[in-house]
C-alpha cells in the first residue's frame, strides 16, 4: 500500500508514509473531537507529508528501517499539525470577522486543547524513536515556534530590520521543524554527526523556501481568499519587498489605515503582485537553490535524486 501524496518519491518510501499516515489516522480518531477540531483548523494546510517524507529520506543515508523511523516521522507531522491549530487560533482575521477557528461547533478553547492533544500524540510517537535525542530535537522546534509567534514582523521600514525580522519568523515558524526533522532522520538511521550537520541545513533551506512559497500564494490566489495575510495584519516578505519598491511609500501609507476597507486591500494586493511578489519568488528560488547545492556533497544515487526531487516540488509551489 502507498500513500496518494503527489512528492516525488521511492515506492519504498511512499508505501512507508502510508505506515504513518495510518498511525496518524488511529492516534487521531480515538477522539474524534480531536480530529473534527484539528482538521477543521487544517483545512488549508499542506498534507503533502512533506515532513515525514524528509525524515525517512534522511534516515536512508544509514541504515533504514521501517520501524525505526515511522514514529519519528509521524511525530514531525503531528508537531507540524499542532502548530497549525495553534496558528489558526490567533489569527488574527478571523477574529476580528467574529468566525470561530475550527468546526463551527467548538469554540477557541476546544480548538486550543486539540492543539495541545496533538502535541501530546506527538510525544508519545517521540518516546517510540529509536534515540532519546529525538525528543530533545523535537521540543526545541516547539519551543521556536512559540518565540516566533511571539516575535512577528512589526516594521516594514527600515527595509534591513524588516528582513531580519522575517528571516526570524521564517526559521522558527516553518524552517526549525524540516531541519529537525532531517536531522532525526539522520538518527534513525544510526548516520553519523556529519550526515546530520549537512542534511540539517539542506531542511533549513528548504522550509525558508516552503515559508516564503506560501506567503506568495497568498497573494497570487484569485478571488475573496486573495491577500488575507494582509488582512490580517501580517507583513509577509511580499509586502515588505513591495513597500521598497518605487512609490513604496504611498504602500506603506494605504497599509497603516486599519482595518483595510476593501477598496484599498484590492489596491496594495495589486501593487504587491506588481512588485513584491517577483522578488519574493525569485528570494524562494535561491534557497531552494542553496539547499540543491547542499546535497552535492552526498554520494550519487537514489537518495539524492529524492531529496533533490523534495527541493524541486517545494520550487513549483
Amino acid at each position: 500500500m502507498t500513500y496518494a501524496t503527489s512528492l516525488p518519491l521511492p515506492d519504498d518510501i511512499a508505501g512507508d508514509l502510508a505506515e504513518v499516515e495510518q498511525i496518524i489516522t488511529a492516534r487521531m480518531n480515538t477522539r474524534p473531537i480531536v480530529a473534527q477540531t484539528a482538521n477543521a483548523a487544517m483545512r488549508d494546510a499542506d498534507k503533502l507529508r512533506l515532513r515525514a517524507a524528509l525524515v525517512m529520506l534522511a534516515a536512508r543515508l544509514g541504515r533504514y528501517d521501517t520501524r525505526r523511523v515511522v514514529h519519528a516521522a509521524a511525530a514531525a507531522e503531528l508537531i507540524h499539525s499542532a502548530t497549525t491549530v495553534h496558528d489558526s487560533l490567533i489569527n488574527e482575521a478571523a477574529r476580528r470577522r467574529g468566525k470561530p477557528v475550527g468546526d463551527q461547533h467548538w469554540n477557541g478553547d476546544v480548538a486550543l486543547m486539540s492543539g495541545d492533544y496533538l502535541l501530546a500524540l506527538a510525544a508519545a510517537e517521540m518516546a517510540l524513536a529509536p534515540d532519546a535525542r529525538i525528543i530533545g530535537m523535537y521540543s526545541r522546534v516547539v519551543m521556536t515556534f512559540c518565540e516566533g509567534k511571539l516575535a512577528p514582523v512589526t516594521v516594514l521600514d527600515p527595509l534591513d530590520q524588516a528582513l531580519a525580522q522575517h528571516e526570524f519568523v521564517a526559521e522558527s515558524r516553518t524552517a526549525a521543524l524540516l531541519e529537525a526533522a532531517a536531522r532525526v532522520g539522520v538518527v534513525c538511521g544510526n548516520g553519523d554527526d556529519a550526515s546530520g550537520d549537512l542534511l540539517g541545513p539542506f531542511g533549513r533551506a528548504l522550509g525558508m523556501a516552503l515559508h516564503i512559497a506560501v506567503e506568495v500564494r497568498d497573494y497570487e490566489i484569485e478571488g475573496d481568499d486573495a491577500g488575507r495575510d494582509l488582512r490580517a495584519g501580517r507583513i509577509t516578505l511580499p509586502l515588505i519587498y513591495a513597500a521598497h519598491a518605487e512609490g513604496g511609500a504611498r504602500l506603506a501609507t494605504v497599509i497603516d489605515q486599519h482595518p483595510l476597507d476593501e477598496r484599498h486591500a484590492a489596491e496594495v494586493i495589486a501593487r504587491v503582485r506588481r512588485d513584491g511578489v517577483p522578488p519574493a519568488r525569485a528570494r524562494a528560488q535561491q534557497y531552494v537553490r542553496q539547499a540543491i547545492e547542499i546535497l552535492t556533497a552526498l554520494p550519487p544515487g537514489a537518495t539524492r535524486d529524492a531529496l533533490a526531487a523534495l527541493a524541486d516540488r517545494v520550487a513549483a509551489m
